[in-house]
């Protein structure tokens, strides 16, 4: 798909519009960004927020306006001002802010990912193409409103994109600005856009520049759209979040910038137990909730979600969509805790996320269970989920545990929630649901209508088996699970593992006997140094020394 376009005379109108001081106001709006981030990121107890929005920082310091010290206030109202740039031209109903030269001045990127001088022009004539193009997309093909004109700000009533380097601060940013009505939360206003210059800062390499200007462009647009013709809820940032990234998805689906969120130690895939309403950095691997919903039960869905938010807030306004569907918000949260386990080598694109393959494994928690009985308990906030995987069974069994009190999730409540599992070779009463193994289990909690669990039993149902040469669980816990090493032997023996640090920095060795788990011989690391200290979360590198054979690759820690 080439959305790049010549520069079309005929619609566009050229503006001059000095402004010597344009790139000092950049970096004091930018450290008005830092300096908001880290206040934000103090009131979500140390969350990292995303650098590709700046939506969610702005939130959280709208939606505490009042309580922020004055310096902090500074910044918001310096943060909210419009940037101030040399030129800009008119496509369409866009009017795109530019400067000619200087800092702010964008580029294409050459093949090595360089800026390429003299191609101001190809760079803004590629945003007016691609906002074109997602704009089509956007209310042609799904549906949506078009971002509302302003009042006349940025030089017309036409939408303003500002283009501006960024740094690394952010992708873009889309800034509330006049109130259309007046409600105190989830009115709709005007905004503005701001997008980086170049992106040759982006991870990985392949999405720098271009790739990277699409998504931003879908993902910012669509962010108009919410806050302009449905709702603007301050302290709801995650299903804005979660629909931009979907989006992303939606306009450029062979991009894919949205995976680095999912592989991201801090997403979806490694903390389940993160209630679905949070508003810290695991938002954005959640816009897989918008696949789900699409594949699930259709695409318009999520467009009646954010109707509905012209009047309810973004959850409430979900299961109002839901339930036009003949479901709710609690049974679709349920059954998404199914779909995030099929995914990786556990794919089945035919009935779940159709590219699951690219996915990592949802993160287990491995219990060994000994016949004939075991009792495992644990808690969980409203709106989360846990995965435990049995071990010591003929075949691997998986109990899938969501927490689907909506109630409390709607209203934001902190609670953990306590449950026990009891697990039996026997059918004690029939509060004990049967798996396919010959194992029973009965989940132990007060409020039972609030909690589903699904059992995965074998590979059968598409659980991974355990493979030679394949460490799992992969990532574990440091602390409620170990790790094992399979090899190709049939009876104990000894070997060499050595684990380093991404850097090539040794952290483990050791000679090690092997143990039978799960019908084959492995070797067990309990995520410890060689000198007993618990490694630090991250991606880690092993080297296993049997006979002269070496196994190497990477291996993910999680330190609780």
């Amino acid at each position: 798909m080439t959305l790049r376009v010549s520069y079309l005379v005929a619609f566009i109108v050229c503006i001059a519009m000095p402004s010597p001081g344009s790139e000092q106001a950049t970096r004091t709006r930018l450290e008005s960004y830092r300096m908001l981030s880290r206040e934000a990121q103090g009131a979500s107890e140390g969350d990292h927020l995303s650098d590709k929005c700046g939506l969610p920082t702005l939130s959280a310091a709208l939606h505490d306006r009042m309580s922020l010290p004055p310096e902090l206030q500074s910044s918001l109202s310096s943060f909210l001002l419009r940037p101030s740039l040399d030129t800009s031209i008119l496509v369409g109903g866009f009017r795109i802010h530019f400067d000619t030269v200087g800092a702010n001045a964008p580029a294409m990127l050459d093949s090595l990912y360089h800026r390429i001088p003299g191609t101001v022009r190809e760079y803004v004539d590629s945003v007016a193409a691609i906002l074109q193009y997602t704009t089509s997309v956007q209310t042609n093909t799904l549906g949506y409103l078009q971002p509302p004109q302003d009042f006349g700000s940025g030089g017309g009533t036409e939408y303003d994109i500002y283009i501006e380097d960024l740094g690394s601060s952010y992708y873009g940013l889309t800034t509330p600005e006049t109130p259309i009505n007046s409600k105190p939360d989830g009115g709709t206003f005007t905004t503005f856009l701001e997008i980086d210059n170049d992106f040759s800062f982006v991870f990985p390499d392949s999405n720098k520049g271009m790739p990277a200007l699409r998504v931003t462009i879908a993902h910012e647009l669509h962010h108009a759209v919410q806050i302009g013709n449905y709702g603007y809820w301050t302290g709801d940032a995650y299903f804005y979040e979660i629909t931009s990234v979907w989006m992303e998805d939606v306009v450029c689906t062979n991009v894919n910038d949205y995976y680095q969120y999912l592989r991201s130690s801090q997403g979806q895939f490694w903390h389940p137990e993160t209630p679905f309403t949070s508003n810290s950095f695991i938002m954005y691997s959640r816009g897989i909730w918008g696949s789900f919903v699409e594949k699930r039960y259709g695409r318009d869905v999520m467009r009646t979600a954010w109707e509905e938010i012209r009047n309810v807030r973004p959850l409430q306004a979900m299961d109002n969509a839901l339930q036009l569907s003949h479901s709710t918000f609690r049974e679709a949260f349920a059954e998404w805790t199914l779909w995030n386990f099929f995914t990786g080598s556990r794919t089945d694109t035919s009935r779940y996320y159709p590219e699951g393959y690219s996915y990592p494994l949802i993160v287990q928690s491995p219990i060994a269970f000994a016949p004939p009985s075991r009792a495992m308990g644990g808690s969980l906030a409203a709106l989360s989920a846990r995965y435990y995987q049995v071990i010591g069974l003929q075949d691997t069994l998986t109990l899938a545990l969501s927490n689907i009190n909506f109630n409390a999730g709607i209203g934001n409540s902190s609670t953990q929630f306590p449950y026990t599992y009891l697990l039996n070779t026997l059918r004690v009463d029939d509060s004990y649901r049967a798996t396919s193994i010959g194992i029973f289990f009965k989940l132990d909690v007060v409020d039972v209508t609030n909690w589903y669990t699904w059992d995965v039993v074998g590979v059968g149902v598409g659980s991974a088996p355990v493979t030679i040469g394949i460490p799992f669980p992969n990532p574990f816990i440091v602390g409620t699970s170990v790790m094992f090493f399979p090899i190709n032997a049939s009876s104990p023996i000894e070997g060499t593992l050595s684990v380093f640090t991404g850097s090539m920095d040794l952290v483990f060795t050791s000679t090690l006997t092997s143990e039978t788990r799960l019908g084959k011989q492995a070797f067990v690391w309990n995520g410890k140094t060689s000198n007993g200290e618990i490694v630090q979360s991250g991606v880690y590198l092993f080297v296993l020394d049997v006979q002269d054979q070496l196994t190497t690759g990477k291996i993910a820690v999680i330190r609780k």
